[in-house]
């Protein structure tokens, strides 16, 4: 049975309540008077950033940034996995398992085996993708991997990618890729990766794919009252504790001493 616009709604909101609370405590961890020093200290005893000059607050303060923007990241990659993983299993009553299923040792974030859908799931399942792909899906189901963003840098990210692709098409199951950011895609990356065999869909096309073919539309979803003004209480909070952490007054007071550069 399919989950009820309430139920993804209640999952949705309990996770980003995981995610916004994990933020929090990261930036009381990693913003912290013992952390700022300990980041400071490093740079100081290395003597390519002693001699650039950016053994300094300033610098501390944007390292400390750079890790919790891939926290963000990573947080948001979890919740668009684990969001569409929960409704697939509902729409179309399969096991945790059979949706989140392992190609080669690597987790896959969406899987539907043709073979265990009734004839009318099938049949919107064959929709969706003549809609969005221009034919029906050959093989024995759909694997599906999703991306809030996706900008890799590093090889290993696009070889494990590929090695995915590889592992799908050995078992019959066709390679989906969706991206719901627009304006992250890699172009040369796409590019790689749909030589290995994946089918792409960027931004709108990906939000309408999983649309049809789940009944999950993400912008509804994120523009809804309740959700927003979850996030934008939870966003205040985040960003009002990370003003007010030791890292970031210690970098603004560095700021604040340092001469006008257009003096």
């Amino acid at each position: 049975m399919p989950a009820s616009p309430r139920q993804t709604e209640e999952r949705f909101l309990a996770l980003l309540n995981r995610a916004y609370d994990g933020w929090l405590l990261k930036i009381q961890n990693d913003f912290s008077q013992a952390s700022y020093e300990a980041e400071i200290a490093n740079l100081g005893s290395d003597d390519v950033y002693r001699s650039f000059g950016l053994a300094c607050p300033e610098y501390a303060l944007i390292r400390l940034m750079g890790r919790m923007s891939i926290s963000i990241g990573r947080r948001l990659g979890e919740l668009y996995d684990n969001l569409p993983r929960y409704v697939a299993a509902a729409r179309f009553g399969l096991e945790p398992r059979e949706v989140a299923t392992k190609i080669n040792s690597l987790q896959l974030d969406v899987c539907v085996p043709f073979d265990r859908l009734s004839k009318e799931d099938l049949d919107v399942v064959n929709q969706s993708v003549v809609t969005h792909f221009g034919s029906t899906a050959p093989g024995v189901g759909l694997g599906i991997e999703i991306r809030y963003n996706f900008n890799p840098n590093d090889s290993a990210r696009l070889r494990k990618d590929e090695a995915m692709a590889d592992g799908l098409k050995q078992k019959g199951l066709f390679p989906i890729y969706l991206v719901y950011s627009t304006i992250s895609p890699r172009i040369e990356a796409i590019a790689r990766l749909k030589r290995a065999g994946w089918h792409f869909l960027v931004g709108p096309d990906a939000v309408a794919f999983t649309k049809s073919l789940l009944g999950l539309d993400l912008t509804e979803l994120l523009g809804d009252v309740k959700v927003q003004g979850l996030i934008r209480q939870k966003v205040d909070k985040i960003m009002g504790s990370l003003g007010q952490s030791d890292a970031f007054r210690a970098a603004a007071a560095s700021m604040s001493e340092r001469p006008d550069p257009s003096d």
